[in-house]
This record gives structure tokens, sequence and C-alpha cells, in this order.
């Protein structure tokens, strides 16, 4: 799975440099959290959505005896004072909603951005997929993204505010290892690729094995990272026989440039081996039952 991360969740700070707005990508994180939260926190996209009216119901679960709400005028408090700030720096009257939105406008392409980094840039049409939305906060941003991206379809589990958690529970155990070559793609044989896999094979078993249950079964992926010669883009294929990995590699190529090289030497990057443990101690109902407790 491709992922790229990025600042801008519900603690990320929100502050005006002196000429624009930003956001991240320092956070409030959990503790002391956003201002709203009762605990001295600095202004966040959590504190954003607050005061545009996004989150009307709250536990109320703050203040020092945990029996209050968020502390919306505390929140209100911080964005008059920094819309002070940005009419003496800009001259220019902006209120503390206008503000707020202008902050979550920012959070939302910084996310839209993320998404294009391993979507748009990769040759995939993101219009054609649907957004997966989660975490806690993921409600108050996914349309806002969507909309940003072109796409269609939200799709929003019904226990996206745990998926995190639950994912991490249920997930496999997995090593990666990694073998430099940077040779000829036509230098090494099938059999060749295949014994160094080998090698990497056995000594990535016995590194699991070594921190995981040896009654747990082992399964091995491997692929090669390929690039032209002369260009510095590998793209990742599954091993297999050196003309399924050449056609793999083209049409790879194909998609995410729009255009393959045609007698141009290729080389092998690379050699990846991900070491996968199956995690066949707990059930999905069952961790799903305990995370929801």
């Amino acid at each position: 799975m491709n992922i790229h991360t990025v600042a801008a969740g519900g603690g990320s700070v929100l502050f005006f440099d002196g000429m624009r707005y930003r956001v991240g990508p320092d956070s409030a994180g959990a503790n002391p959290g956003p201002a709203s939260y009762r605990r001295g926190g600095p202004l966040t996209v959590t504190d954003a959505n607050l005061i545009l009216g996004k989150l009307p119901v709250f536990p109320a679960v703050f203040g020092k005896n945990a029996d209050l709400s968020l502390d919306s005028a505390k929140a209100k408090q911080l964005f008059l004072d920094l819309s002070k700030d940005i009419q003496r720096a800009t001259g220019k009257h902006k209120s503390p909603e206008q503000i707020a939105e202008g902050f979550i406008s920012i959070a939302t392409e910084n996310m839209a951005n993320a998404i294009k980094k391993i979507s748009v840039q990769k040759g995939y049409n993101v219009a054609e997929y649907t957004l997966c939305c989660y975490g806690a906060a993921g409600g108050q941003h996914a349309c806002k993204v969507a909309d940003s991206l072109g796409m269609q379809r939200v799709l929003l589990h019904p226990f996206a505010g745990v998926l995190s958690a639950y994912g991490m529970g249920l997930a496999d155990f997995r090593l990666l290892k990694d073998k430099a070559l940077e040779q000829a793609f036509d230098s090494l044989s099938y059999t060749q690729l295949e014994e160094m896999f080998a090698i990497m094979q056995a000594l990535g078993k016995q590194e699991m094995l070594a921190k995981s249950s040896t009654h747990q079964s082992i399964e091995f992926m491997s692929t090669i990272r390929l690039r032209y010669l002369g260009t510095d883009t590998a793209l990742a294929v599954t091993f297999a026989d050196k003309k399924t990995m050449l056609i793999s590699f083209e049409q790879a190529y194909l998609k995410q440039f729009g255009f393959v090289y045609t007698g141009k030497a290729l080389i092998i990057e690379s050699l990846c081996l991900e070491v996968v443990v199956k995690n066949e101690l707990v059930t999905q109902s069952a961790y799903l039952h305990n995370a929801l407790q």
C-alpha cells in the first residue's frame, strides 16, 4: 500500500506568519490538544471546525472533573485575537468565522494534494475512485476533500472512528528487506535473481521467527525495482520470469508517464522482499468487540 502522510489533522496548529495562514506541521496532539479542550492548547483545525458549527454535539469529557463540553468561547476568543493580528499586518478585517474557513480550506488542499501524490502523480484518475474516510474527525473534511479532487463517492465505515486502532490490532506482522544492485537487467538471469531472493528469504525468516511465534505461517512477496538507464525513477514489479517483468514494467511506466523508451537499457535498482506472518491469534469479531468496549 502506497502511503503518504500530511500534517492536516484535527490537532494541527493554526497560525498567521505575518503574510499568510499556516496549518501545521506542528500538532497540539491529544494533550494539551486543541484550545477548546480546556487544557491551554493552541488554535487547531478542531477549533476551526467548532466555531463553524461542525461539532454541534460532543461528549462532556473536558475540564478538571471531565464533565464539561468543548470550550467554544475560548476558541472564539483566540480567533478574535488572531483577527486583530491579521488586521494589523494586512489592514483587512476578517471575522473569526472567515478566518476559520480560510484555515479549513488550506487543510483541505493539503489533504487533497497528499492524495494526488499517490494517485494523479502515479497515473491514476482519482475521480474514478471512492474516497475512504476514517478517523474521528474524518467526516468533517471528507466532502470538501472529495470536491477538491473531483471525486463523486465517499465511503464512511460505521466504525470509521476506530479503524486505525482496529487495523493495527488485526494487521499481519511484516518485515521489509532490500538489496541494492544497480546492475543491468540483461546481465542477470532469472536463476541468479531467484538465488538472491532465496538468501534474502532465509535471512528474513530467521529474523521474523526471532520476533514472533514459530507456529504462524510465513509468506514472502518479492518485487524488483527497475528503471531506465539515465533516469532516476524506479518502478516496482512483481518478481517473475524476465519477459513478464519487462511487460509489467513497461505497462506501469506507460501508465505513469504516458510513454515508454525503445532500445533503452533497463537497470535493476534493487530487490525488495516483504516477509509476512499472518496474524492468526486475533479474530475480527473478538477484537472489534474488545475495541468498542
